[in-house]
């Protein structure tokens, strides 16, 4: 069903573009192109649809699709998809027109001149959706009875204890598999922050999260990188023997040489299938644990009485326009890291915590006890207090050498939260332990390994309670100034 609607889209846009090119306008109107294919008109703009049908059965190429989409419309049988791709269809070309007005504003801010949607090649179509209504499935219990095409059915089971309202569903194929997104009204609570701490994220690609806490008694961490880049490495090689033979057949059913020809498509037609798979299995395996790794991220945070999330967005804009060498583009530009910040964003929201995306320029390259908004502003790399070399950063102002991920961590939170200074400076003790001394964990650690007890400066969280509530008895003002 979803290939048909996809060629349904397709005559719907050659309908619309040609007609464009015979009468200078686009005919977009949604009651318009719905009663285009309906038996019989029933809306109220009657003058402007017998004008455009007009037109249309003037040109033989344009009546010759209209033809063809309503016998597509029959094939499909289900008029409520139908009348989510016009609306889709109209909303692609609506935002050409803006796309297309801004770039007369300022051409400089696109790569090229925006062009109107356009038909899919239905033979490498590898990812469609289409969204339903309320009247488009049934709930049954435990189960959605989702209405397909001609009688057919697809039935999928829910969640045990399910007992909200559906709204919508959406049906997505990506290779080939069959999503079914379920949206659903539930009341959400409000939750609140346990504390006031904020927390600063580099992005990066070997050390992809390294977090730096104002909390005086969290430990610095840095989460690698290296197992999803191994994975992008391992699909891209895959990915390249599978082009490799797709080309050579493609050059080999041209070759006048074969006339056996039928085997070759038939063999081509399956790696074909074969690469929308392997790239399926990307986007699961990927998906997966960007998942994981932002809940445990986003639980830990929570847990250790966070507030605000600073993230480099530096990582999340490089990809327009990379060009760091062929192996870097490769490992770097297929790495989600968009994505994965969104993840973040949308986690944290539901426990009450703010995420804030921050320019980064500077706060690798300088030290936490320079001026930063001063370097910023005046762009002066003198007044940075250090060098970076590598992963290290040689600080000028205590002679020490810190971890330039963590030392940029550390200056992204500055910069968000618009301080030249965060309260753990007043012990060097504990600044130190941070941007020298991280936890380094894999990401399979990371998930199952870490929690907010082991990753106390000094002991477990409770050992350190213990010791704050003796040293009080003791009369200290300050059990964590020591």
């Amino acid at each position: 069903m979803l290939l048909d609607l996809a060629h349904f889209r397709n005559l719907l846009i050659i309908l619309i573009r040609k007609y464009k090119e015979f009468y200078g306008t686009y005919p977009l109107h949604q009651s318009i192109l719905y009663g285009l294919i309906a038996k019989v008109y029933t809306g109220k703009y009657k003058q402007e649809f017998e004008e455009v049908l007009r037109n249309i059965h003037q040109k033989e190429g344009l009546r010759d699709l209209l033809e063809s989409l309503k016998v597509q419309k029959e094939r499909i049988d289900n008029s409520h998809y139908i009348q989510y791709l016009i609306r889709q269809v109209i909303k692609d070309f609506t935002s050409f027109f803006k796309s297309f007005k801004s770039y007369k504003e300022s051409p400089h801010k696109f790569k090229e001149t925006p062009k109107p949607p356009k038909p899919k090649k239905m033979r490498y179509l590898i990812n469609l959706s289409v969204e339903g209504n309320i009247n488009t499935f049934r709930q049954e219990k435990d189960k959605l009875v989702i209405r397909l095409k001609k009688g057919a059915y697809l039935k999928v089971k829910l969640p045990r204890n399910f007992s909200y309202r559906v709204s919508s569903i959406r049906l997505k194929l990506f290779g080939d598999d069959l999503y079914v997104d379920v949206v659903y009204e539930q009341e959400v609570k409000r939750i609140e922050p346990k504390g006031q701490y904020t927390a600063g994220i580099d992005i990066g690609l070997d050390e992809m999260l390294s977090v730096v806490s104002e909390n005086p008694r969290l430990k610095s961490f840095i989460v690698s990188g290296k197992e999803i880049k191994a994975f992008n490495q391992w699909f891209n090689k895959e990915r390249a023997k599978l082009r490799t033979q797709i080309d050579y057949l493609k050059n080999e059913i041209k070759s006048e040489s074969y006339e056996n020809t039928e085997r070759l498509e038939r063999k081509l037609k399956e790696l074909e299938i074969k690469e929308k798979v392997l790239s399926a299995h990307r986007k699961r395996w990927l998906e997966n644990n960007l998942h994981k790794l932002s809940r445990k991220l986003v639980d830990l945070l929570y847990e250790t009485g966070h507030k605000v999330i600073y993230i480099g967005k530096n990582a999340l804009e490089s990809k327009n326009g990379i060009n760091l060498g062929k192996k870097t583009n490769q490992n770097f530009v297929f790495i989600p890291f968009r994505r994965l910040a969104e993840i973040i964003k949308y986690k944290a929201k539901e426990l009450g915590i703010e995420v804030v995306e921050v320019d980064e320029s500077y706060t690798s390259k300088t030290s936490p006890f320079a001026d930063i908004f001063k370097v910023r502003k005046t762009k002066d790399k003198t007044l940075c207090q250090g060098e970076r070399k590598g992963n290290t950063f040689k600080d000028n102002v205590l002679n020490k050498v810190f971890h330039a991920d963590l030392v940029g961590a550390l200056n992204i939170m500055r910069v968000g939260a618009k301080l030249l200074k965060l309260g753990f400076y007043e012990s060097l003790k504990i600044f130190f332990v941070k941007l020298c001394n991280p936890v380094r964990l894999k990401l399979i650690d990371f998930f199952y390994k870490v929690s907010s007890e082991s990753m106390w400066i000094g002991g477990s969280k409770r050992e350190v309670l213990a010791l704050a509530g003796w040293m009080e008895k003791l009369g200290h003002l300050d059990a964590f100034s020591v």
